[in-house]
């Protein structure tokens, strides 16, 4: 797995998650959980991540991608 992203806020994770999905890029939402037991900037923040194999397409569609 490859972190592709990471916030303050699993909100911003989750919306990032369903819009990758939404063109069929599979994807993951990591510790977010965290922002309940500690501060999440000192653990690294939420981090989105995706398959290896989908590194480049997810590159793709972040370049191409208008956010509409």
């Amino acid at each position: 797995m490859t972190t592709i992203a990471t916030f303050n806020q699993p909100t911003d994770a989750h919306l990032l998650r369903m819009r990758l999905e939404s063109a069929g890029i599979e994807a993951f939402v990591q510790d977010e959980n965290l922002i309940q037991t500690t501060f999440i900037s000192a653990a690294g923040g939420v981090r989105v991540q995706v398959a290896d194999e989908d590194v480049s397409a997810v590159r793709k569609f972040l370049a191409e991608d208008v956010g509409i």
